[in-house]
């Protein structure tokens, strides 16, 4: 408990849109259960719990470090990013991830339904979830295809699924048909409607988007938080997968007012 405060308090003080950088060693699981990309990046890092390294940007003419600016919850809506949560909520959160980025899985697995109990479902919090495909052709086709899910209010549901059912990075377990079987297991969705939409590659354009903002951003790697009041002021950018308590600190003192 101690040790959880005084990490939190670590944090508070990093300065707004600054990428947390610690001397300590990594937060991460037991030694000897992290999975062959958690063990890749791991020397990479000094984040808690952990970030993957996002890949060279495909096209080096694209500037970096641009500032973010009006990106706020009716901008996200309309770029038809999906949405948890209360409109109305004071502060959101920004998720910036990769549906084969280990670390992301680690973030929606374990903090995620803690953010969504405590936060989201109380009115407090609304999560944006946008695309920061890094991982290679099956992070493409899984972001893909999740807009699809949300095309019929299902994305959360997908995103559970699939960061719920990981396997290695390309290793098949994102591939398109693989998607489609996932999907096919969340009640009521059209299956004929979703099928098309992935086959034609309806959002392409949308995940590129995404991605292209994050390259442009200077974002590092995945998962990327932003949070920040639902006017788009006051943004803080976070590196890493949070445990909870140190995001419930942030959260609560930008809730306050601090």
């Amino acid at each position: 408990m101690v040790l959880g405060l005084i990490s939190a308090l670590a944090y508070l003080q990093i300065g707004t849109l600054s990428y947390f950088q610690f001397n300590s060693p990594a937060l991460g699981a037991e030694p000897g259960t992290e999975s062959a990309e958690e063990r890749e990046h791991e020397e990479n890092t000094n984040v808690p719990n952990g970030f993957s390294p996002a890949n060279p940007h495909p096209n080096a003419s694209q500037p970096a470090n641009a500032t973010i600016q009006n990106f706020t919850y009716a901008r996200l809506k309309q770029e038809i990013s999906p949405v948890l949560g209360n409109p109305s909520s004071p502060i959101t959160i920004i998720e910036f991830g990769d549906f084969q980025c280990h670390f992301c899985g680690r973030f929606a697995r374990d903090t995620e339904p803690q953010l969504n109990q405590t936060y989201i479902q109380t009115g407090k919090v609304n999560l944006v979830f946008k695309h920061f495909v890094t991982h290679g052709s099956d992070s493409m086709s899984a972001a893909m295809a999740s807009q699809c899910a949300n095309e019929q209010g299902r994305f959360w549901k997908f995103y559970e699924l699939l960061y719920g059912n990981q396997g290695e990075e390309n290793s098949g377990w994102a591939s398109v048909d693989n998607l489609k079987k996932f999907a096919s297991q969340i009640p009521g969705m059209d299956m004929t409607k979703f099928n098309s939409c992935v086959d034609n590659q309806k959002y392409k354009s949308i995940v590129d988007n995404d991605t292209a903002f994050a390259y442009k951003s200077g974002f590092q790697g995945t998962p990327t938080l932003i949070v920040e009041k639902s006017d788009g002021s006051d943004p803080q950018v976070l590196l890493g997968a949070y445990p909870f308590p140190v995001l419930q600190a942030i959260l609560d003192k930008k809730i306050s007012g601090g």
